[in-house]
C-alpha cells in the first residue's frame, strides 16, 4: 500500500479545516489498498444497520480526485462501480457504526461506508481523501506543480500590519505535494485579484454566467445545501455562503434576514459585489455543511420531495438552533471562546474558521482587546496591508481590485463599519471598500446596506424584485415548479 502519514487525531466534521503543522503530515494525492465495504452503496442509511448486509473486500485506489473500487483483486482488477468524484463528496469517521474503524464518503446521492484494518489505517485514509478532495475542489495539480502567482503563495501575518515590523514569510494556500497536511483552505484574502472595484460584478448582461461559475467552482453547489434537490438551485444565502433550491430559499426568507439573506443568482445579479462573489466561491455548500451539519445523522436530512413543514423543522434546527454544529473543543480550536477563535481566524485569513466561529455565535463586532481593533479593520488590514510592504498582496497600480470576503462575511452577519478609522493605515482597496459601504448607506446591525435614497432603486431592479416576490409567493402557497435538469457541463 502506498502509505499516507497518519493523522494524530480522529477526523470529526470540520476538523479538516483545522490548521496542522507541516511536520505532522504530508499532502497525499494517491493512495491504494484493501478496504471492506458493502457490495453496493446505499442511500443515507443508519450505520447501525450495516452489519445486516454483506461486506466484501475491495481494492481501493485514490487518484486524480476520484475514489475507485476494484473487485476480483486476487486475480485481476475489475472496476466494481463508477468512481466517486471527490469534488462532490465529503469524508468523516462513521458515527454509530457497530463495526470498528469505519469511515464514510458522503455524496449528494449516497453514502459509502468503508472499514479499515485499524484506527491508524482509517485515519490515514481520511487524511488522504481529504487532501485529494480539497485539491480537486481548488483545481490544484495532482503532480504538485505550483499553479499560483506570488500573490497566492505569499502571505503576511496580521501582526506585521499592526506593528509595522517585517517578519518571515510563510506560504499560503496553494502549495506542492510536500506542504502541510490536513487541508486548511487557508485564504490570503485578496490573493485572487478581480476587476476594478464597482458596486456590482458586471453580470447584468449575462446573468447565467454567475450561476454557472459558482456551480463550476464546487459541484456540491449544483444541489441544494439543505435538501439535496437539483431543481431550481438558483438561490443563495449571502451571509451563510450556501446555494439553495427555490423551495428551501422560501423557508430561509421566512426566518428573517437576521438568520439568512436570500438572493437570486439570476434575478439579483446587480447585488453581487466582487466581495460577495468571492465569499460564495470560498465557502459554498460543501464547506458550509461540514460546519453546520458536523453532528447531523444524514438519514435525518430532508430530500427534494420533503414537505414545507419538514424543511422548516430541519432548517430551523440547522441555522437557528445550531443543533448540528460541533461545540468548541481543543481539537477544533486552540482558543477557549468563539470570539477568540473568530479573531484568530480573521488574522490568518481563514474564512472557513471565521464561518465556524460565527456558527458558534461569535460576535462579529468583537474587538481585539490587545490593540482595541475592531474585527472588520483586522479583516481589511489582513487582506490589503498599507504600503510600504515588503510583500504587497497586490500592486497599487495594477488596475486590479482586491476582494474582501472575510470582511464581507462579517458585515453580512451583523458587523458594523466603525465610525472611527483604525489607528493604523489601510491599503488603497481597503479604503475604497469602506467608502463603498458608507456610500451605499448606513450599515445596520443586520449587516444590510440601507440605500441612502428611498427611490434609488432603478426600474429594472424594481422589476427584478417583483418577479422574485411573485416566484417566492408561488412556492410559499404550495405551488411546485417543474423540475429543471442541471445543465450539462
Amino acid at each position: 500500500m502506498v502509505g499516507s502519514p497518519v493523522a494524530t487525531s480522529k477526523f470529526k466534521g470540520i476538523r479538516d479545516l483545522e490548521e496542522r503543522d507541516s511536520s505532522q503530515s504530508v499532502v497525499t494525492h494517491r493512495k491504494e489498498g484493501l478496504l471492506w465495504a458493502l457490495n453496493r452503496p446505499g442511500g443515507h442509511v443508519d450505520p447501525r444497520n450495516l452489519n445486516k448486509q454483506g461486506w466484501h473486500k475491495f481494492w481501493i485506489v485514490l487518484d486524480q480526485g476520484k475514489l475507485s473500487e476494484y473487485s476480483n483483486w486476487k486475480q485481476r482488477l475489475d472496476l466494481h462501480m463508477d468512481p466517486i468524484d471527490l469534488r462532490m463528496a465529503s469524508v468523516r469517521e462513521a458515527r454509530n457504526a457497530e463495526r470498528r474503524f469505519c469511515f464514510e464518503v458522503i455524496t449528494p446521492n449516497f453514502k459509502r461506508v468503508y472499514q479499515a484494518t485499524s484506527e491508524e489505517d482509517m485515519n490515514s485514509w481520511i487524511l488522504a481523501i481529504n487532501n485529494a478532495l480539497q485539491s480537486a475542489m481548488e483545481g490544484r495539480s495532482y503532480q504538485g506543480k505550483p499553479t499560483s502567482s506570488n500573490g497566492d503563495s505569499i502571505k503576511r501575518d496580521i501582526g506585521s500590519v499592526l506593528t509595522g515590523k517585517t517578519q518571515s514569510l510563510s506560504h499560503g494556500n496553494h502549495h506542492s505535494s510536500s506542504s502541510s497536511g490536513i487541508p486548511s483552505r487557508r485564504i490570503t484574502v485578496g490573493a485572487r485579484p478581480t476587476a476594478v472595484r464597482t458596486p456590482s460584478s458586471g453580470y447584468d448582461e449575462y446573468p447565467d454566467r454567475l450561476l454557472q461559475m459558482i456551480r463550476d467552482n464546487d459541484q456540491g453547489n449544483m444541489w441544494c445545501a439543505d435538501c439535496g434537490s437539483g431543481s431550481k438551485v438558483e438561490w443563495v444565502s449571502i451571509n451563510l455562503g450556501i446555494i439553495l433550491c427555490i423551495e428551501c430559499s422560501g423557508i430561509h426568507r421566512s426566518l428573517g434576514t437576521h438568520v439568512s439573506k436570500v438572493r437570486s443568482l439570476t434575478l439579483d445579479v446587480k447585488s453581487f459585489t466582487v466581495d460577495i462573489v468571492e465569499l460564495l466561491l470560498l465557502i459554498g455548500n460543501r464547506v458550509s455543511n461540514m460546519i453546520w451539519e458536523a453532528k447531523l445523522d444524514q438519514s435525518l436530512k430532508p430530500t427534494g420531495q420533503a414537505s414545507r413543514e419538514q424543511r422548516l423543522r430541519f432548517i430551523t434546527s440547522k441555522y437557528v438552533d445550531r443543533a448540528f454544529v460541533e461545540p468548541i473543543s481543543p481539537t477544533l480550536s486552540r482558543y477557549a471562546t468563539a470570539d477568540e477563535t473568530l479573531l484568530a481566524a480573521i488574522k490568518r485569513n481563514e474564512i472557513q474558521q471565521v464561518l465556524y466561529a460565527l456558527a458558534l455565535k461569535a460576535n462579529p463586532n468583537t474587538v481585539d482587546k490587545m490593540r482595541g481593533t475592531h474585527a472588520v479593520w483586522l479583516a481589511l488590514a489582513a487582506a490589503d496591508p498599507a504600503a510600504p510592504s515588503p510583500t504587497p498582496v497586490a500592486a497599487a497600480d495594477d488596475g486590479k481590485s482586491v476582494p474582501f470576503p472575510v470582511a464581507e462575511l462579517l458585515v453580512q452577519n451583523g458587523a458594523e463599519i466603525p465610525s472611527a478609522m483604525p489607528a493604523f493605515p489601510l491599503g488603497r482597496f481597503a479604503q475604497l471598500y469602506v467608502e463603498q459601504k458608507r456610500g451605499r448607506g448606513v450599515i445596520g446591525s443586520s449587516g444590510d446596506a440601507v440605500p441612502s435614497l428611498p427611490g434609488s432603486m432603478s426600474p429594472a431592479e424594481k422589476l427584478q424584485r417583483e418577479r422574485e416576490a411573485r416566484l417566492q409567493k408561488r412556492v410559499s402557497t404550495g405551488g411546485r415548479l417543474a423540475r429543471s435538469p442541471i445543465p450539462e457541463k
